[in-house]
């Protein structure tokens, strides 16, 4: 029986202790190829209850659809079974397993339940185990979700469409990391891989895993393949990923949709939603990248920051 580091408790916010800075960080992420459209909610609290949330939704163009941004809002003791920060609420009714999540504001609406599909993932699960830089712990899983997406008075509506979420906590260093690559993708059949490959003070790491038979194995090395356009945002992925049995997975993911992230510390952050293929089925996923800006100004022509 695989051992787990995760607890229901877990699901819900890990306050630091005093003087010691700290917050939880939780993403979804929604792909609807067949609609070119992407979804992105990502929310994140810290010791002394302020709170933030973004609300994307992207194309195939870059630029954001929707862009709803809020930060420092004061939201006291609420915990995630019953969250709310300016419009974006989620509800984890059964912790580790299932959230509700909804969203309404200018011109759009967001309501669907996600259902993992697997056990949660932690990171401390993985041999290398998590890097303190970005968290103490973090959680992967896939899952499927229903509901729909209401956009300028057009509704889509989904049942069991392939997604993702994470939850994340602890401290994270956002100049420790010179490199990451963050990768999900997800099939119809149920096939699902989490990959986390980072390069930090020059190490190459790599945390997530690889569903077989219904249960998450953790990865201990990848071999990527990447492609970026001039302005060094994702274009397409080719990995080899390799968990701890010593079996091999092939994934590749190409682009239907981009968006960067509004992120600070000398860091940018460019996202493709993706088509992808894992082990030759077809299914849907994300890429991440992560770089230091100056890095990208200086592959992108504008020489040495």
């Amino acid at each position: 029986m695989r051992t787990t580091s995760l607890a229901a408790a877990d699901d819900r916010r890990h306050r630091p202790a005093p003087g010691q800075a700290g917050r939880d960080s939780l993403f979804f992420t929604l792909l609807l190829p067949e609609e070119r459209l992407w979804v992105f909610l990502y929310t994140w609290v810290d010791g002394a209850g302020q709170a933030g949330r973004l609300v994307l939704v992207t194309d195939e163009s870059g630029g954001p659809v929707v862009e709803d941004a809020v930060a420092r809002v004061d939201v006291g003791e609420r915990d995630f079974d019953d969250w709310e920060v300016r419009g974006l609420r989620l509800r984890h009714t059964d912790p580790l397993q299932t959230v509700h999540v909804a969203y309404e504001g200018d011109g759009v609406a967001i309501d669907y339940t996600f259902t993992g599909s697997h056990e949660a993932f932690g990171y401390a699960q993985n041999a290398i185990g998590c890097p303190q830089w970005m968290a103490a712990d973090r959680l992967e899983q896939a899952g499927r979700a229903t509901g729909s997406l209401t956009l300028a008075g057009r509704r889509v509506a989904f049942d069991g469409v392939p997604m993702h979420r994470d939850h994340s906590w602890g401290a994270r260093d956002w100049r420790m990391p010179q490199h990451w690559k963050w990768v999900v993708a997800h099939t119809p059949s149920g096939l699902a891989v989490n990959l986390f490959q980072w390069i930090a003070r020059g190490q190459v790491g790599v945390n997530g895993y690889v569903v077989r038979d219904g249960e998450p194995v953790g990865l201990v090395d990848a071999r990527c393949e990447a492609t970026y356009d001039a302005d060094m945002t994702n274009r397409a992925l080719r990995a080899t990923l390799v968990d701890e049995t010593g079996a091999s997975t092939e994934v590749t993911l190409e682009r239907f949709a981009h968006a960067r992230l509004p992120v600070g510390s000398g860091t940018i952050i460019n996202e493709a939603g993706c088509h992808a293929t894992i082990d030759g089925e077809a299914g849907v996923g994300q890429f991440e990248a992560q770089w230091p800006a100056s890095y990208v100004q200086h592959l992108t022509g504008g020489g040495l920051a």
